[in-house]
């Protein structure tokens, strides 16, 4: 079954060297409007855990024992929880939006190398591994944005539990 990509490459055959680049340039600028998403989503994870993560450990300190501690031990756990999946979700989006642009980046990239005759000028940098130079880099290089949202998910359930939920 053809992909979205595959159409993409066919319908650059026939751009010069002027356009391809413009065009490159565009997806660039779409690219890093995804990447400052997933930034701007991990920031606000950390600033949230942050102060979550303090509030937790201050009400424990308290040893203040009245319903409402009680109903903040359990409701900060979850709070934290729910702001942890939300952030993985939103990731998760920016990604799917990513990776099909840097596909069409990668393509262009071969386009571009191929109209001034020079195979590694423009290095190609998909989000797939046939349309990447080193494959690795893209596994790796998104693993913070991956699992930091999970590991403090799994931390929250596990504070969960050990309150006996």
């Amino acid at each position: 079954m053809p992909t979205p990509d595959d159409n993409f490459s066919e319908s650059i055959d026939s751009i010069d060297l002027k356009d391809a680049l413009a065009l490159a340039a565009y997806i660039e600028q779409l690219l890093m409007t995804e990447q400052q998403w997933i930034l701007n989503r991990l920031s606000w994870l950390f600033t949230s855990q942050s102060f979550l993560i303090t509030a937790f450990v201050v009400l424990l300190g308290s040893g203040n024992h009245s319903p409402s501690a009680y109903l903040l031990r359990i409701a900060l756990p979850l709070l934290g929880l729910f702001c942890c999946i939300s952030v993985a979700i939103a990731i998760r989006a920016a990604e799917r939006v990513r990776k099909p642009l840097e596909n069409r980046r990668a393509f262009l990239s071969m386009h571009i190398n191929n109209i001034v005759k020079s195979p590694k000028l423009v290095p190609v940098l998909g989000s797939s591994k046939a349309l990447r130079e080193n494959p690795w880099t893209l596994h790796h290089g998104s693993l913070p944005h991956i699992v930091l949202p999970w590991a403090f998910a799994v931390l929250w359930l596990l504070l969960l539990m050990t309150l006996g939920l």
